[in-house]
């Protein structure tokens, strides 16, 4: 890691292609903090992913309002200072600010009726594992075009309530996608809108912002999965969730039905398609090919028994999906560094819980970062 600016309490490091910025104080500091040491990134993002709906007329001043707004009068009190934290840091209007960070939600109230990314995690513990302790690997595939600027882990120092946690993303984009928190509490998200539905509830909070609250609440996976249970989602979403002691798969359809889906074994993979059989749908495969990289991940897992650990779970993670011509790989994996299917690996998490240590890897060819390894120790101070 490489400090390269620093804002009050804040610092911005580098490390590989990866920004981390490391926040401390208040949320509305944290939120100064970030903008201010994020602004130019977040406008690379802004210009990539928002500005050309501006351009076609389909993001006006008016659906930027009514989004910001949205999430503004829902929002806890941490996320809403966070925003205007964000607001001061960066001097931008509260529009620009929400729309950014409500983009991937937006992503989804304008795309067809299927699922369009195609993440994959795999979770291992207990026997699965060498040492019994908890194991993950995560691919967050997702556009192309989210390659072409920072991939952001965000580390979190609140001085004013609320546990310390990392957050792996995008400039801008403060809704939890991957995180883990000081008690070792882990999230990731996928997601779910081929089963649980594409429609996005206007009337509830932005479900991926309120995963904020949880992890900054919550010490152990039971505490996780009855919030969750206590919650509607706002659109489809699959969620990983794990602590030290085990991991499960929590299914959100938007209608605000869940299911957890509970491991066979002491190992669960986790990909866009619901698994459960309770909910009495049909699985299916989707266009970024669920039931193949479910299958993969799952006879990955099984072959590797007892022999899990963090530089095992990098290995398996590494492996392709499809191989060059497009074909798929022979005893394959998950991973799709270029886009060959529905979407790209856009970046890829390993995180060992017990040593509260994670690895980060870019694996697309042209922004190639290989594993980098971040102790969440030393940035939770």
């Amino acid at each position: 890691m490489k400090k390269i600016s620093q804002s009050g309490k804040g610092v911005l490091y580098t490390a590989g292609t990866f920004l981390i910025p490391v926040l401390k104080g208040s949320y509305k500091e944290m939120g100064t903090q970030y903008g201010e040491l994020m602004k130019d990134e977040m406008q690379k993002a802004y210009d990539i992913v928002v500005q050309p709906q501006i351009d076609k007329g389909i993001i006006t001043h008016e659906v930027s309002k009514k989004w910001t707004d949205r999430a503004l009068s829902t929002f806890s009190t941490r996320n809403k200072d966070f925003y205007f934290g964000l607001q001061e840091g960066t001097g931008w209007p509260i529009e620009k600010i929400g729309m950014l960070d409500q983009t991937i939600e937006f992503g989804v109230f304008q795309s067809k009726a299927h699922s369009f990314a195609g993440c994959t995690s795999i979770l291992a513990w207990g026997r699965s594992s060498k040492d019994a302790n908890a194991y993950i690997g995560r691919n967050m595939d997702w556009s192309a075009t989210f390659s072409e600027f920072a991939q952001v882990l965000t580390v979190m120092n609140p001085g004013d309530g609320g546990y310390r946690y990392a957050n792996l993303g995008w400039p801008g984009m403060y809704c939890l996608f991957t995180g883990i928190n000081e008690h070792g509490v882990y999230i990731d998200l996928h997601d779910g809108t081929s089963m649980g539905g594409s429609v996005i509830f206007a009337d509830r909070t932005p479900f991926p912002n309120a995963l904020c609250d949880i992890i900054s609440e919550t010490a152990s996976l039971e505490a996780v999965r009855d919030r969750l249970n206590s919650t509607r989602t706002s659109m489809g979403l699959i969620l990983s969730i794990a602590d030290g002691q085990g991991g499960a798969s929590m299914e959100c359809a938007c209608w605000g039905d869940h299911r957890i889906r509970q491991p066979d074994d002491d190992s669960i993979v986790v990909v866009n398609t619901f698994l459960n059989p309770d909910w009495g749908i049909h699985k299916h495969d989707t266009v970024s090919h669920s039931l193949e990289r479910f299958n993969n991940m799952t006879a990955q897992l099984a072959e590797n028994k007892g022999n899990i650990d963090a530089q095992k779970v990098r290995d398996l993670m590494d492996i392709r999906l499809f191989n060059e011509d497009g074909t798929f790989k022979e005893n394959g994996g998950c991973t799709k560094p270029t886009k060959q299917d529905a979407d790209q690996t856009t970046h890829q998490m390993v995180t060992d819980i017990a040593q509260r240590k994670i690895w980060l890897k870019v694996p697309n060819p042209k922004y190639l970062t290989d594993w980098v390894e971040i102790d969440l120790k030393k940035l939770w101070s």
